[in-house]
């Protein structure tokens, strides 16, 4: 009679175990019907992304859930991260939602300022993660996510200029008739832009130039700023060329990083350049260029 038990139990095991694995084999795997990223509080050292999933189990019993994983990459530096395991069953025939919460690091972002310029302001931008649900002695199932682009950006745009533009401060007159910018040195501690400017004297007496003065700002956070000592001459009736260089402080970008997520991803870039000379012991300001260039991000594929 025993021996007829122990049979029979056995031979229960193993049309459980067979009916089991081939609930699994055939409809076992839920699915991953929703899968969305979103922002969520932003401080000066990080800013969080919630991400939300709906898994549908298709099985006839509850799955156990045991972690959602997600890393953030933007030109292969891993910018956020975050895990999370919950003690949750994915009821059998339903929906359920796991939420995660990752976290940004908004120190890296001076790091990856300096690749995307290097790159030609370019950037990978790549989310992946994944869902692990655990079948006890079947094992586990994971349930990979990736999310990949590219972001550009044209920042000196608005800082060529091949156009005629006269100035007129006080008793001076002057003509800007092109201004060439482009990216020079970048480090981990600033950013370079390198300016041709051609200027033209209609006066019939040379005028110094004693420096130039520049404001960066990103959404009002002021990002580089001061004034370029280079002493140059401006012939009489007749073009000179003025080399200079402003510069960015990359200290401040996760200062402007706060402000362009609260934008919704998006930033106003102000430059602005003026000349400064000196006629008859008297000191004139040419504004040379004020503009304005706006740049928008979707990093989270929110849309």
């Amino acid at each position: 009679m025993n021996k007829l038990r122990t049979m029979i139990v056995l031979g229960l095991l193993i049309l459980s175990v067979a009916f089991i694995s081939g609930c699994v084999e055939r409809v076992g795997k839920p699915e991953v019907r929703e899968l969305s990223h979103s922002w969520g509080s932003v401080t000066h050292d990080t800013t969080e992304i919630s991400t939300n999933v709906v898994v549908y189990n298709p099985n006839p019993v509850s799955i156990p859930f045991k972690k959602i994983t997600l890393d953030l990459y933007m030109n292969e530096l891993r910018m956020a991260t975050g895990s999370t395991e919950e003690d949750l069953e994915i009821k059998a025939g339903q929906e359920t939602s796991i939420l995660l919460t990752s976290y940004f690091d908004n120190g890296k972002i001076p790091d990856w300022w300096v690749s995307h310029l290097k790159k030609g302001e370019k950037s990978d931008v790549k989310i992946e993660g994944g869902v692990v649900f655990d079948l006890g002695t079947l094992g586990e199932y994971r349930f990979p996510f990736e999310r990949a682009q590219i972001i550009e950006t044209d920042l000196l745009e608005k800082l060529n200029i091949e156009e005629d533009k006269t100035y007129s401060v006080g008793p001076v007159s002057l003509t800007m008739k092109s201004l060439s910018s482009s990216w020079g040195k970048v480090t981990h501690d600033s950013s370079e832009i390198n300016h041709r400017a051609v200027i033209h004297n209609p006066n019939p007496f040379p005028i110094p130039v004693s420096g130039i003065d520049y404001e960066i700002k990103m959404n009002d956070v002021l990002v580089g700023g001061g004034t370029t000592h280079n002493p140059v001459i401006l012939k009489a009736m007749a073009d000179t060329i003025i080399p200079f260089t402003t510069e960015i402080d990359n200290k401040m970008l996760d200062e402007w990083w706060v402000t362009h997520i609260q934008n919704n991803e998006k930033t106003t870039l102000l430059t602005e350049i003026q000349l400064v000379v000196e006629v008859q012991d008297t000191e004139y300001k040419f504004t040379l260029t004020r503009e304005e260039k706006e740049f928008k991000t979707d990093l989270l594929g929110a849309g």
